[in-house]
């Protein structure tokens, strides 16, 4: 874009819309004028909106002198812009260069590892900050419902967000090796474009508006809401985001609220009865060891002793560290679930094989298991702290729209027995080991 100056040279590149808020935000930072906005103004102003740290180091990239021994005491119209041009139509060599500069790395051919993990958490926390003080936000909603966040998990969501970068982390690391893995991190490039945009449009008196059919949502709609004084999240904001980035487009604007064992008590009939037939869903677990994590299951959950699911199906872990697991291809053993059975597992499972799962929740509630190795998931490591772990807490949440049944109420695409009527009680009688002998009285092609 070059460092022109003055409002003609803006007009070009920006839409009226867009060069209205660049104004009202250049004079709302400079103190009402339009030529003169100098590094410290601008830093004070914004770090009333984003972490202060990310002000700096924007103020650091538009102050850059360019040319040597040049020191810019003030900045024009077009210069302020350049930041919220790059994210919303910058190139990645663009986006390199910003990146750089405000880690003040942009004379150089490496990068500091740790810098920018600083920087990706002031991204993150800024992120957060501007959806808590915007108006009409969903983020409320979540907070409502007890979701924080700590600095512990927002640093753990940078370093999961780094994880593509390389497992050797050295001190200091080529160029080349950022820009690849801003081509293999959207999740961060998407956080990042929206912090400026909200930036900018905030400051400017504008309204960010969002294409439904283009954008892709970060912070999914909170539905179902528990009105339960005893409910207490698994997990923290920083997760919502990280695993939401992580599941089909499709299934990211919503997450519907299903079973808790702090609400409905540590049974697997009532959870089997919250979830079944509720289409994809999301499971956190918390153990005894205060590890936390769970797996995807991108089909509705039916009672059946084939394996189900597809390879959009995932395993992860939130705490400690946020890794996630997709597909390797190797096996379709996503998802099972059998009740009742003498020669076959009786509980939840993911992942694996029989006996040794990827994530397994046995049917009396309480136990679990997660092995060191799971050919069905890439780079899986150990879910839990231990091989065989206790369940200290358990959640069930559904994700996209609630599958459309049709007017018999059964699940659009999927055929269901008129004896499959009270999941909950259904589920119930198979723990007991109560036979349920008109099972065998189906309708020809049920079982197909």
């Amino acid at each position: 874009m070059g460092n022109a100056s003055g409002k003609k040279d803006a007009d070009n590149v920006y839409t009226s819309e867009e060069l209205r808020f660049l104004e009202t935000a250049y004079r709302n930072a400079s103190g009402g004028s339009l030529d003169k906005l100098t590094s410290d103004r601008l830093v004070e102003s914004w770090s009333q909106t984003i972490d202060r740290s990310l002000a700096v180091g924007t103020a650091q990239f538009l102050f850059m002198p360019t040319k040597p021994g040049q020191h810019n005491m003030n900045i024009p119209l077009k210069r302020f812009g350049e930041p919220y041009y790059i994210m919303e139509r910058g190139s990645i060599d663009m986006k390199m260069h910003f990146l750089l500069t405000s880690m003040q790395r942009a004379q150089t051919e490496s990068f500091n590892i740790k810098e920018l993990e600083h920087y990706v958490h002031s991204v993150i926390k800024s992120y957060l900050l501007l959806e808590s003080t915007a108006k009409g936000s969903g983020i409320k909603d979540w907070q409502d419902l007890g979701f924080i966040t700590t600095e512990r998990s927002s640093c753990a969501f940078a370093k999961g967000l780094m994880r593509n970068i390389g497992k050797d982390l050295d001190h200091n690391m080529p160029n080349e090796t950022l820009e690849r893995w801003l081509h293999l991190t959207p999740q961060f490039l998407q956080l990042w474009r929206e912090v400026y945009a909200q930036l900018y449009t905030r400051h400017g008196g504008s309204k960010r508006t969002h294409i439904k059919e283009v954008e892709i949502c970060i912070l999914p709609q909170l539905c179902d809401a528990p009105h339960s004084s005893h409910y207490r999240p698994i997990i923290e904001l920083p997760h919502v985001l990280y695993i939401n980035a992580q599941l089909p487009r499709e299934m990211r604007h919503k997450w519907r609220f299903l079973f808790s064992s702090k609400i409905h008590g540590e049974s697997f009939s009532t959870m089997l009865g919250k979830m079944l037939d509720k289409g994809p869903t999301l499971f956190f677990i918390e153990d005894e060891d205060q590890y936390i994590f769970g797996g995807y299951a991108p089909e509705s959950w039916a009672l059946k002793p084939q394996f189900a699911g597809d390879d959009t199906s995932l395993l992860f872990t939130l705490s400690p560290a946020m890794r996630c697991f997709s597909s390797t291809g190797y096996n379709d053993h996503y998802q099972y679930l059998n009740l009742n059975q003498q020669t076959m597992p009786n509980g939840l499972g993911m992942g694996g094989q029989f006996e040794f799962w990827g994530l397994w929740l046995d049917c009396m509630f309480g136990e679990g298991q997660s092995v060191e190795s799971c050919t069905t998931y890439g780079d899986y490591v150990q879910l839990s702290k231990r091989k065989q772990f206790k369940i200290r807490n358990l959640e069930v949440w559904a994700v996209g729209d609630l599958p459309v049944k049709d007017e018999e109420g059964n699940v659009e695409g999927q055929k269901r027995s008129v004896l499959d009527g009270n999941l909950e009680d259904r589920a119930m009688l198979e723990i007991a080991g109560k036979q349920m002998h008109s099972d065998g009285l189906r309708e020809p092609g049920m079982d197909d």
